[in-house]
């Protein structure tokens, strides 16, 4: 029996993530269930501690849940060898984080074409013809030979977004991309991600506390204590995603209370 509805880009069944710190167990994700639509911006969201960035990294294969299955399409990457994990990240998923992480020996056209040069090989024509659209839709064309600390903030997190895109990844990752960037720069930011989901199919995923950010989303998840409790998916403001916000913490005050 079909559904009509699209695979989805990622999925998780019955996802928990324990961690033992000094002796103590602490759950992170508890049976998260999850599935992840293709070509839209999915925005997760969760006070300090929830599970949040947990649930990213066992999505991006950076972590491996305790118990349950992680899929990337059709395939399942829960029990795939370390260096499979790494041919996959580099092949089949993009990262975007708050810090940049751009190498600083390199100009932004080599940062760009980095996940080329760990994969040993060259982009082929159609895929130089793919960066220099993002380097134009980016506004990069004027700094390709300039390195990281000569660019500002917003170039640098531009030229991020152009390397995690540049190998036409399944899903991107993006976890705080505006946390360390003017309001502006931040605005500009999510502007070209959401034409990334709108104009080249794009999967994104991003971890957010930012309500203004996660409005640019098709879908907003909030988790709280490693589950997901609630989500918008119509009438996605800034005003309904702090008013969430608010009612979690609230909620979880009075629980702490009782």
């Amino acid at each position: 029996m079909t559904t009509g509805l699209p695979m989805p880009i990622a999925r998780l069944r019955e996802v928990s993530k324990v961690f033992d710190t000094s002796g103590a167990a602490v759950t992170a994700l508890n049976r998260v269930s999850l599935d992840i639509a293709p070509a839209r911006l999915t925005a997760v969201m969760g006070p300090s501690g929830s599970g949040k960035s947990t649930l990213m990294h066992v999505l991006a294969g950076l972590d491996r849940p305790t118990s349950g299955t992680v899929h990337l399409g059709e395939q399942e990457i829960t029990g795939l060898a370390d260096d499979e994990l790494t041919a996959l990240r580099r092949r089949r998923i993009g990262f975007v984080f708050q810090a940049f992480n751009l190498v600083p020996t390199l100009s932004v056209k080599e940062n760009i074409r980095l996940p080329f040069e760990l994969d040993d090989r060259k982009p082929n024509g159609e895929e130089r013809a793919w960066i220099s659209t993002l380097v134009a839709r980016l506004g990069l064309a004027d700094r390709l030979k300039h390195r990281p600390n000569e660019l500002s903030g917003g170039q640098q997190q531009r030229t991020a977004i152009a390397r995690a895109l540049a190998t036409r990844p399944d899903i991107l990752f993006a976890d705080e991309p505006t946390g360390n960037l003017d309001a502006k720069s931040g605005r500009d930011v999510m502007a070209i991600m959401s034409e990334a989901v709108r104009d080249f199919g794009q999967s994104i995923v991003l971890v957010t506390h930012d309500p203004i950010v996660a409005a640019h989303a098709d879908r907003v998840i909030f988790i709280a204590d490693g589950t997901p409790v609630t989500e918008l998916g119509d009438a996605i403001s800034a005003e309904a995603i702090a008013a969430t916000m608010l009612d979690i913490d609230e909620r979880a005050e009075s629980a702490v209370s009782r």
